[in-house]
């Protein structure tokens, strides 16, 4: 009886009901699309750390080697019989898709004319395929890749000497387009014993890093060749790629244990770790905090609509709530008679949101917006996933802010006599 009557008595004063509930339904969907961007972003980098950067979901080093192994290659760098090892391990985890080996390096880059210095990023030439192939790659984060990289992913599977450089590293050193076109390059650097050593490539791609900072520094070269380079047949870390779906916390604890039984001491990171992904963190934690700052503004801007409203309503309606006591109605039943309404305002809000919130999604992908993010190389398009998880929390946290709202309302005005209201009312 009580919720029927609360539903009938939003339409008693339709332009109240109609200002509430339009701001509830523009606080909700601006909310809405601000989840939509965030969780977009995050999609993103989530992909470009796995795939893009080879990070994988998970990333295994020697114990200490963040550190050490720019000082003490030759100690921290895995041997091929703890790879043997540590893939044994791999073998027992069906979540895993598959791995993957790298070496990081500092080295000076020539093509006999200018030399450059620049880091390596080793990669072996069929799972550097396969994950430019993901389909996460194409879903979230094409952006970041080249068109070209897509184009060019075959040759990287057939010929282990051939090496990928950006733009701006070819701007540097005025190599011509198309890119195998140009004579061999030499990448040097030292040996693990410390000797210095020079190796020959062939140029026949290019990547970008998706990274202003490191467009004139990072190439990328098979492992094979770093590997000579190096004068080592083992690896700097080890990337493990997992099935669509798996767990990555449950699944990295099972790993971790089992890594603790070998004899030599390893160190895993998820690959949103700090320590190895610093931009990863820095970039959601800034997200976190804007969407904490809009989620306060929108929420008190909510929160101060529902709370006016309500207190004119009492106010308008004293006459009437002195009927209810007249006719039986207990105070808590009141009470509950107002909240219903602006719970039932707040669903019908929140059904329109949901509507509006997917159709301006739509529109705004449809537009192909792009834009430059600070740091960024090259532009991306500004896109908005709505997400119907997202939509169901962004209504949970209406809802609750309506209800908290509207209680206390009703509380502190349910203390204050009904004839100091009617006195209020100029009655």
């Amino acid at each position: 009886m009580i919720l029927k009557l609360a539903y009938l008595n939003l339409f008693r004063n339709k332009r109240r009901a109609l200002s509430t509930g339009l701001a509830i339904c523009i606080g909700f969907v601006g909310l809405n699309l601000l989840g939509a961007y965030i969780y977009r972003v995050k999609k993103a980098l989530d992909t470009t750390s796995v795939y893009s950067a080879l990070h994988g979901h998970v990333k295994i080093f020697k114990q200490d080697s963040l550190v050490q192994f720019a000082l003490k290659p030759k100690k921290f760098i895995f041997q091929k019989n703890e790879i043997d090892q540590i893939e044994q391990i791999f073998s027992e985890f069906p979540e895993i898709e598959y791995t993957g080996k790298n070496i990081n390096r500092a080295g000076l880059l020539s093509n006999g004319k200018i030399s450059h210095p620049i880091l390596f990023y080793s990669f072996e030439p069929t799972i550097y395929a396969r994950s430019l192939t993901q389909p996460d790659i194409t879903n979230w984060a094409k952006d970041w890749v080249l068109p070209s990289q897509f184009k060019n992913v075959e040759i990287f599977k057939n010929n282990n000497d051939v090496m990928s450089v950006t733009p701006k590293i070819a701007d540097i050193m005025s190599l011509k387009y198309p890119l195998n076109e140009n004579e061999s390059l030499q990448l040097a650097g030292r040996s693990l014993d410390g000797d210095l050593n020079a190796v020959n490539l062939e140029l026949g791609a290019e990547h970008t890093t998706g990274l202003q900072f490191l467009e004139d520094t990072l190439v990328l070269v098979p492992l094979a060749k770093v590997q000579e380079l190096l004068g080592t047949d083992g690896a700097e870390s080890i990337s493990v790629y997992l099935k669509p779906n798996t767990p990555l916390a449950e699944f990295k604890k099972s790993l971790d244990q089992k890594l603790d039984g070998l004899a030599f001491k390893v160190d895993s990171y998820n690959y949103y770790d700090e320590k190895i992904n610093a931009v990863y963190l820095g970039t959601i934690g800034f997200l976190v905090v804007m969407g904490a700052f809009f989620v306060f503004l929108i929420g008190t801007a909510v929160s101060l609509t529902i709370v006016n409203s309500l207190t004119m309503g009492i106010i308008e309606r004293t006459r009437e709530i002195g009927t209810l006591y007249a006719v039986g109605f207990k105070k808590r039943e009141v009470i509950k008679l107002f909240i219903y309404e602006n719970i039932i305002l707040c669903g019908l809000a929140i059904l329109v949101g949901v509507v509006l919130s997917f159709l301006f999604a739509s529109l705004v992908n449809s537009l192909d917006i792009r834009f430059t993010p600070p740091s960024v190389t090259g532009k991306i398009q500004f896109r908005l996933v709505w997400n119907f998880t997202i939509a169901l929390t962004v209504a949970a946290f209406t809802l609750t802010l309506t209800l908290i709202s509207s209680f206390i309302v009703m509380k502190n005005k349910s203390k204050i006599k009904l004839i100091d209201l009617l006195n209020d009312s100029g009655a």
